[in-house]
């Protein structure tokens, strides 16, 4: 009977270090080359997958401004598989339910999502207590008590690598997002399939998704036959310096497809790929003189002298 029992337990081992080879051959990092999604739109991201594996790869490119060449894959894990050999970027769950969002972009992304449509989110209103602001500079203590599954982040001008290193210490998985740099309002919108793929609702994600489209589309051509295209100026001056986007970002396509023209236009068509260009006083007041509208993300009392004539919509 001992020596049944020792046989057995043999057999088991070599089954399992079988599976477990097997296992490996088909979740190494060159077999995750199916296409799980390809964006229409969006040109900084992709969802990659590999046979016989529930997990995925979300291929991240160039997510900041300047970054050129820059590619970053996040291992998104589900039935408790492993990441593939060689693979050295963050792992993440599948089904991750407690985001750290450093933009207020991406919480709209999730609410999309989840299928709530509101203007203010009932949820996060009536849990505003409990809901943390990490603020500019990442509160880490605070950080490690809310038990993240997930820090989405942004880069601007560079990695952000002091705070990516301090969350593999931590061990707190982090994806870049970089939907501020798509060129068009629909690229940036498509990124939440991509953090669908985070909540483990990606058929959702793509659902929804699908649908923006046509509503786009819908109100462009509204405006196909305007004759009289109002003038646009962006942002308020920030440390003695006025920044336009570029002609080439997704909001300045957004505008010219709302029926206007970005004032300065101009002066921006040798720099179109920068990601934003600093105006001159003397340029920046011309502008404005001639403007009919101005956007921008907020209030403007303190600046209304060099605001002149536009009508200013926050």
């Amino acid at each position: 009977m001992k020596f049944k029992s020792i046989i057995s337990t043999i057999t088991l081992l070599c089954l399992l270090f079988l599976a477990s080879c097997v296992y490996n051959k088909k979740t190494s990092l060159e077999a995750f080359k199916q296409d799980v999604y390809t964006p229409e739109y969006a040109t900084g991201f992709k969802i990659l997958g590999a046979k016989n594996a529930q997990s995925t790869l979300i291929q991240v490119s160039n997510p900041w401004q300047g970054a050129k060449n820059v590619t970053m894959s996040y291992f998104i894990s589900r039935n408790g598989e492993l990441p593939p050999t060689g693979f050295t970027g963050p792992t993440i769950p599948a089904g991750a339910q407690h985001i750290v969002c450093m933009s207020s972009s991406y919480i709209a992304m999730l609410v999309a999502v989840s299928g709530i449509n509101y203007i203010a989110n009932p949820y996060i209103l009536a849990h505003k207590d409990s809901i943390k602001d990490m603020g500019p500079e990442i509160n880490y203590e605070l950080l490690l008590g809310l038990k993240p599954d997930v820090v989405l982040l942004y880069g601007i001008g560079d990695a952000q690598t002091a705070v990516t290193d301090k969350l593999k210490e931590l061990a707190i998985p982090y994806m870049y997002v970089g939907e501020y740099l798509e060129e068009s309002p629909l690229g940036k919108a498509e990124w939440l399939v991509a953090l669908s793929e985070l909540t483990d609702s990606r058929d959702k994600g793509i659902d929804v998704f699908r649908e923006i489209p046509k509503r786009y589309q819908a109100l462009k051509d509204l405006t196909a036959s305007v004759e009289q295209r109002p003038t646009v100026m962006f942002n308020t001056p920030w440390n003695d310096s006025w920044v336009m986007p570029s002609t080439q970002s997704y909001m300045a396509q957004l505008v010219t497809d709302a029926g206007a023209d970005i004032q300065g236009e101009h002066l921006q068509q040798l720099r179109p790929h920068r990601p934003g260009n600093c105006l001159r006083t003397d340029t920046k007041s011309r502008l404005l003189d001639q403007c009919r509208h101005g956007i921008h993300t907020g209030r403007t009392e303190k600046h209304e002298s060099q605001v002149c004539r536009c009508q200013i919509c926050p």
